[in-house]
């Protein structure tokens, strides 16, 4: 078999098992339960849980028989009563129902799709509270002894007990009943049982997405049945229940936060109508990210969970600043052992840089070499041997390009999932949003960066130029160290090697941007840390290869 026809399979080999790689490491981490906490924000029902003395006067009623305007929520405890808001059109005005009514119910009367009653809604919240209690009940039944499962009756014991007790601080997800949460004077109820425990709505049985919410969807029609009403007609019918899926679904598809390596009681992230909630995460350990693939448990995990070890150790408030210094550490420590790796190809590719002056040379003795095949054949082997004499391989760049895209991806996985990135921020930046959906959102006082506008700008700016340096420098070395040779003649081959070199730097620079542009801003600081370190890598290289080209001609001396 000929050599050429051995690199041709190994290279399409390579490239196999490279893309395999990349389609392994970049799967998002998300399970079905992390989307649940995510999605419960975005629709948290129409009920208002509230005292009774803080219900508005419109609705202070109680004698309406089929559907009472307001209603104490357990017999017996007259601390905690609810009621729905309702404008003149019956479309819900709950501040929590904000994304129902404005996103799910608006479409469903835009396409003619039927929207289910009144009755099925109140209904549908007060399973959905009664089932977050009796959650709230066995953790903590198992939190008391955490030797033992909790039994039936004990569950049934301490839901009786939290129902007889519930207030609307108890209850509700932040300390004023109806409000989204940006509201002066309102903060968060971290311990709250729907703030905890209203996922249930949008999991199942085996963490299933929306298995219980389809499971109360037949518990209603059934009861409804039952009070002599036709149960079908008044939930949500197929056509509804595709629209209200695929809603829901459009609230956490993009995330990719969910790498937690710890559980944190403020939970993760921003997100709801406001981007204001955080949610709990499923823990992942290490054992989990090598059962997701290879480069999950070989690079993804560990250094998500170098992330989290040194973001709780600079700020445990997660507040933003703490993980910008847990990313530079990060990335130090990333490129010292990418640096390990790829050494030789490193080596190699900085001493290909310094022999650009003796290739120079060779190009310029042979000066039609891209038409006289002769002279092709002779700049071919003199260019081979010169590679030879300063042991320099020809793959270098192949290997390095091997390691080191996978690597990229694995890190991107990390970085882009790492739950503890994606709570607080730097400048109104959040480090898990994307440049690219902060610079394209001129909503609000962007021009006053409250939403991290000029923030994500100056990190573009920064990230772009120190890029555009790192890929440049080792050109501007070549150049400085070849601008005192005289070039006599046209050289062709020269002159194209030049142009093919200068389109890879300009398409590698634009892939960058386009990349920086539309992955999270904390890819972004990442690659400018990492363009720096690069920099100094290629200067510190270029000194030890000028020392010991200085010595080799000393010796020849």
């Amino acid at each position: 078999m000929k050599k050429s026809t051995k690199v041709k399979i190994l290279g399409a080999f390579a490239c196999l098992f490279g893309v395999a790689i990349l389609t392994g490491c970049a799967q998002n981490f998300c399970e079905d339960i992390d989307k649940a906490y995510i999605a419960y924000p975005y629709e948290q029902g129409v009920t208002v849980y509230c005292n009774k003395e803080d219900i508005p006067e419109d609705y202070q009623t109680t004698d309406t028989t089929t559907y009472p305007l307001s209603w104490q929520v357990f017999d017996g405890n007259d601390k905690l009563w609810a009621y729905i808001p309702v404008n003149t059109d019956g479309l819900f005005t709950a501040k929590k129902a904000n994304y129902l009514t404005n996103t799910i119910l608006a479409s469903a009367k835009t396409n003619g799709v039927k929207i289910p009653t009144y009755a099925y809604w109140k209904r549908a919240d007060e399973l959905v509270l009664d089932h977050a209690i009796e959650l709230s009940a066995t953790v903590t039944l198992q939190k008391e002894d955490p030797d033992n499962l909790p039994t039936a009756e004990a569950i049934a014991t301490k839901v009786s007990e939290i129902k007889a007790s519930a207030t609307a601080e108890s209850i509700n997800p932040f300390n004023v009943p109806d409000c989204v949460g940006n509201e002066d004077g309102v903060t968060e109820n971290y311990q709250s049982i729907l703030r905890n425990y209203g996922y249930w709505k949008f999991t199942g049985e085996s963490d299933k997405l929306f298995g219980n919410w389809e499971a109360m969807n037949e518990t209603i029609a059934s009861e409804f049945d039952a009070a002599g009403y036709n149960g079908s007609a008044l939930v949500p019918n197929q056509d509804f229940t595709t629209l209200y899926k695929n809603s829901i679904a459009s609230c956490y598809n993009s995330a990719r936060s969910c790498i937690a390596t710890r559980s944190r009681d403020e939970g993760y992230g921003h997100y709801g109508e406001s981007s204001n909630w955080s949610v709990p995460m499923k823990t992942i350990d290490w054992g989990g990210a090598w059962k997701k693939g290879l480069l999950e448990g070989l690079i993804v995990y560990p250094v998500a969970a170098l992330v989290d070890v040194l973001s709780f150790q600079f700020d445990p408030a997660l507040t933003g600043w703490g993980q910008i210094w847990a990313l530079v550490i990060t990335t130090l420590v990333v490129r010292l052992v990418v640096m390990a790796l790829t050494f030789k190809g490193t080596l190699d590719q900085q001493k290909m840089q310094a022999m650009q002056p003796e290739l120079a040379k060779l190009q310029a003795k042979y000066p039609n070499s891209k038409d006289n095949k002769a002279q092709a054949a002779r700049l071919s082997q003199e260019t081979m041997a010169l590679y030879k004499r300063n042991k320099v391989s020809m793959f270098s760049p192949f290997l390095m390009m091997l390691i080191q895209f996978p690597v990229f991806m694995a890190i991107w996985t990390a970085l882009s999932g790492n739950a503890a990135l994606s709570s607080g921020e730097v400048l109104n930046l959040r480090l898990s949003d994307s440049l690219s959906s902060v610079l394209m959102n001129f909503s609000g006082t962007w021009y006053l960066n409250t939403t991290g506008w000029w923030t994500a700008l100056v990190l573009f700016i920064l990230m772009g130029g120190f890029q555009f340096c790192a890929m440049k420098l080792p050109q501007w070395i070549t150049k400085a160290q070849t601008r005192k040779q005289v070039k006599l003649t046209a050289n062709p081959t020269a002159d194209d090697n030049a142009n093919r070199m200068k389109m890879v730097s300009i398409v590698m620079f634009v892939f960058t941007l386009i990349m920086g542009f539309a992955l999270p801003a904390a890819m972004g600081i990442y690659w400018a840390i990492g363009a720096i370190v690069s920099m100094l890598q290629t200067l510190i290289t270029q000194l030890v290869i000028a020392k010991r080209v200085k010595k080799k001609r000393e010796r020849r001396r």
